[in-house]
């Protein structure tokens, strides 16, 4: 690594900003091991992280961390004014062209750089956004998932006063896009092995009459097996990604179920369509908390053990999952092959599950949990 004489930072402080940055364990920890180390070096008072994805219908961005930031700022650009905002297409396509051309594994630019001054400072986003915000001077650093072509994650860096960022400004945040590139990318490893491993876990009590979808706190598809692919009506996109959830359903889960960070045992079950659903939320083991969302999936017509009827008899996850397969009629062994568990087992749980319902046998338990027939 070159760094000439010219330059602000030294070859201590660089390793420095480097350590913090490698800090970064997890998606939770830019703001505050990313973003703050470098606004600091390149003297910006405000910052922002998200992810650029581009595909058939535009280019968005989501997954929003941020540093100093006021939260309503910031929720208002994401939803009414990234759509104008120069900065996303352009960091977006350079990145990528940076990248595949085999020139860098970063592309950082200032928004002087991009716009006529004039004509833009007459425009909607910076009269509409920019200026009630007080930012005055941005600049911008890609850097290009390794990952997913359809990716570019964004770091923005914000000025209030009219001091532009400088040239030493770039080429100081440029040192660490190499580092920044082996990181985020990392991180979003990290976090899909993190996927499979909830997938995994979810599938040894899945069964195959019922659906099964997992979705990210963006309310993306991370996962569903078939039957829950054709109940919600989607469709595997690529490797590992789905057609989206229609907007009636991610609405429902949003009002209904939140996402706050905070670990929570509720459960919700509503009506979609001919499909009866069930929710619930998810956290990861891991230091991260990630937290996903589980929905069960079922047609109307078919027999099913509501969340109503597992509270009223405080059955467990598995002795619901057990309870659904007695209902639609099977034998502990063909429970016991469903569910990956063995017979003594299905046999400790159904003492259980008789006990909590008051009953003696697998008929009088069917008869009891079985929904009503109209």
């Amino acid at each position: 690594m070159h760094m000439s004489s010219s330059n602000t930072i030294s070859v201590s402080e660089y390793f420095d900003i480097n350590d913090k940055l490698s800090g970064a364990s997890s998606f939770y920890d830019i703001s505050q091991k990313i973003l703050s180390p470098l606004a600091q070096l390149i003297g910006a008072e405000s910052s922002i992280f998200a992810v650029i994805k581009k595909n058939k219908r535009g280019m968005n961005a989501s997954n929003f961390i941020s540093n100093s930031v006021d939260k309503k700022s910031s929720s208002n650009y994401e939803k009414y004014f990234q759509k104008v905002d120069p900065v996303l297409p352009h960091a977006f396509n350079s990145t990528q062209l940076c990248y595949r051309s085999g020139q860098s594994k970063s592309f950082t630019f200032t928004l002087d750089n991009i716009v006529d001054p004039r004509k833009f400072s007459s425009g909607e986003y910076y009269n509409e956004f920019l200026r009630p915000n007080s930012i005055r001077q941005v600049l911008a650093m890609g850097i290009p998932s390794s990952i997913d072509s359809s990716l570019v994650y964004i770091l923005g860096f914000h000025r209030y006063s009219d001091n532009p960022f400088r040239q030493k400004d770039t080429l100081a945040s440029t040192y660490f896009g190499p580092a920044l590139f082996n990181i985020l990318n990392g991180l979003e490893l990290k976090s899909q092995l993190l996927d499979s491993n909830m997938i995994v876990s979810q599938l040894q009590n899945q069964v195959s009459e019922t659906g099964l979808i997992i979705i990210n706190r963006n309310h993306n598809v991370i996962f569903a097996n078939q039957t829950g692919q054709k109940h919600v009506n989607i469709k595997p996109a690529n490797k590992d990604r789905y057609s989206d959830l229609d907007d009636s359903l991610k609405a429902e889960l949003r009002s209904q179920l939140p996402l706050t960070g905070i670990p929570s045992s509720r459960q919700i079950e509503f009506e979609h369509g001919p499909t009866k659903v069930s929710a619930r939320i998810i956290t990861s083991d891991a230091n991260n908390h990630e937290q996903r969302i589980i929905l069960h999936t079922r047609r109307s017509n078919q027999n099913n053990i509501s969340a109503l009827e597992m509270e009223k008899y405080d059955l467990t996850n598995r002795e619901t999952d057990i309870s659904s397969l007695i209902v639609i009629g099977l034998t502990n062994p063909e429970i016991s092959d469903k569910l990956c568990i063995s017979t003594r087992t299905v046999e400790n749980h159904l003492r259980s599950i008789y006990a909590k319902a008051n009953v003696k046998n697998r008929t009088s338990l069917a008869y009891k949990l079985a929904p009503a027939q109209h």
